[in-house]
């Protein structure tokens, strides 16, 4: 291949990993509005005891989904693209054990008191949660397949499509089955996407005709170990925040967070999702690894600073969505907005540390990153402070990120 061709197919790459990364983005956003807009339905049609019953019930769901993948969903994106034609057996092996993996947190979360007292407030509870719990866990760990097989145009659809679902499902069934209408307006339509994506990667999706390799169990041992921990520290970092905040500060005070802290996590996961891509290129493509990681920072870069820019100026328009009582919360918003502009340079640089799988790499910076979020809320006296605090305790750790990212790629070809 000459150079000019070959300079060609490099570029057509980049623009479809740019692509990729923002139909990634674009997935994690109507996600994000769907949950939003779906749990304003729920406190428009049913009364308040019930939407809180269910509201556990799903907040239990995906913690154990978040944890019953295994740490999965992250390491199939490094291994799908170098498996060729051992690819459906990889894929089947994977599913396997997410499934299980599902199946065993569904389990154990309905025989300890406390998920048993969530489950026992909804009508055949158990049963339910345990298969919403294995649906959602698969559900979720599809869209690392996805990406991982060269599909990730294919999420925002399926994403797009359940969101549509799930708000009909929920106005159709809430006159008539109350709190359950909300879990079935989860269930029924993640069980419909598991099915039909499972149908199409596994029966559809034809394997590249190349040798390929699968990861051997020292490999696997190697990324799995440190990664696991650092997707629970991701859990934390999400959902121990607020319940920390209402602890300390009272309901009211975490009403206001909550929204806010809402908000910056779907930022958060959007931008996440972005950096997906590079891992599976810096997968298939580990001699391009220098001008591959300096592309992607400056798409990220390209994207997420308008946005944040932009909420930052609309903070309190944003709020007062939610009622004029929310928009006690819009500095905190910008603060934690600005405080998303290093988060970039981290998040860029957990993709390089998967995308060359250094498992140490990715659990230190997401343990790192959950550790200073839950010491803050702990310590600081305000939200506004901690607001503060994570602004500056990011930056800090952004510096020394890009300092080891320029350490670890000045070697590397372009």
């Amino acid at each position: 291949m000459t150079d000019t061709s070959s300079r060609a197919a490099r570029d057509g790459a980049d623009r479809g990993m740019f692509a990729d990364g923002l139909a990634l983005s674009a997935s994690a956003a109507i996600s994000a509005v769907a949950g939003m807009v779906g749990w304003i339905l729920a406190a428009r049609l049913l009364p308040a005891g019930d939407v809180g019953h269910a509201s556990a019930f799903v907040s239990g769901m995906l913690l154990v989904a978040g944890i019953a993948e295994l740490g999965l969903g992250p390491a199939v994106l490094r291994w799908l693209p170098r498996a060729g034609r051992l690819l459906p057996r990889l894929l089947h092996r994977a599913y396997l054990v997410v499934l299980l993996g599902g199946l065993a947190g569904g389990l154990v979360f309905v025989l300890v008191p406390s998920g048993r007292d969530v489950a026992a407030k909804i009508p055949g509870g158990t049963w339910l949660f345990v298969a919403a719990a294995v649906a959602w866990t698969v559900f979720q760990f599809q869209d690392s397949v996805l990406t991982g097989i060269g599909r990730a145009r294919w999420v925002p659809l399926e994403n797009g499509l359940f969101a549509v679902a799930r708000l009909i499902v929920l106005v159709v069934l809430a006159p008539l089955a109350g709190r359950l209408a909300v879990l079935l307006s989860w269930i029924v339509p993640t069980l419909l996407a598991v099915a039909v994506v499972t149908v199409i990667v596994l029966r559809r999706v034809r394997p590249v005709d190349e040798p390929g390799e699968l990861p051997g169990r020292r490999e696997i041992v190697r990324l799995l170990a440190p990664t696991y921990p650092g997707t629970v520290c991701v859990v934390v970092l999400y959902n121990l925040t607020p319940l920390i905040i209402l602890h300390r500060f009272g309901a009211e005070a975490n009403a206001v967070f909550y929204v806010v802290w809402t908000a910056i996590n779907a930022l958060d996961l959007a931008a996440s999702v972005f950096v997906n891509p590079l891992v599976v290129r810096m997968s298939a493509e580990p001699g391009h690894a220098r001008s591959l990681v300096a592309g992607t920072g400056r798409k990220l870069v390209l994207v997420f600073v308008p946005l944040l820019a932009v909420g930052g100026l609309l903070a309190g328009v944003i709020l007062m969505i939610f009622g004029p009582e929310y928009t006690q919360g819009a500095d905190l918003l910008r603060i934690l907005l600005v405080a998303q502009l290093p988060r970039l340079a981290v998040l860029l640089a957990i993709a390089v540390h998967l995308g060359q799988g250094r498992g140490t790499g990715v659990a230190a910076l997401h343990g790192v990153t959950a550790a200073l979020a839950v010491v803050l809320a702990l310590v600081m006296p305000s939200e506004l402070a901690f607001g503060v605090g994570l602004l500056v305790a990011e930056f800090v750790l952004a510096v020394v990120v890009l300092a080891d990212l320029r350490t670890r790629l000045r070697g590397a070809p372009a």
